[in-house]
């Protein structure tokens, strides 16, 4: 018997294309912020049950600068929640979860920042199927967020 993909991947097209991001990155005990931006590419893999993705990004140089990151995103059944890991070429493997309300997706995750874990926050709010508004929002207490990046989100159409 083979199996089908869950129907709520289908939401997951929202992402599908090439898009452009530029925004900004707030200052903070990360570093001094200042402009970011980068590319992307996002296909479905045969199959159907995970998009695949990569990012050329331009970051301040304090965090890194350039580089670039794939990432899948799935749809988990089991828990009913999306699926979104991304590895960079500056060693970061990040693993979040996300829901869709609407227009608005809501990942959430954990990083390290100075050695002490951080939860992170992203959501995108879907303007149109071709643009949307991104805010990334961190906290060491999960109650407390601070922003940490915002930007917009434009398809190359």
């Amino acid at each position: 018997m083979k199996t089908q993909p869950a129907p709520e991947l289908e939401k997951l097209s929202v992402f599908l294309g090439d898009w452009t991001t530029q925004g900004t990155i707030h200052p903070g005990p990360w570093g001094e912020g200042g402009k970011f931006s980068w590319i992307e590419s996002t296909r479905w893999m045969a199959g159907h049950f995970f998009l695949i993705g990569h990012w050329d990004y331009t970051m301040p140089d304090d965090m890194g600068g350039p580089g670039e990151e794939l990432f899948i995103i799935g749809y988990d059944p089991h828990r009913r929640l999306y699926t979104f890991d991304a590895f960079s070429s500056h060693g970061l493997h990040q693993i979040s979860m996300g829901q869709v309300h609407g227009n608005a997706w809501t990942w959430d995750s954990q990083a390290t920042q100075d050695g002490k874990p951080v939860k992170q926050k992203m959501t995108m709010q879907f303007d149109s199927e071709t643009t949307y508004a991104l805010k990334l929002e961190l906290s060491q207490d999960g109650e407390t967020w601070q922003t940490f990046m915002e930007g917009q989100a434009t398809k190359k159409l």
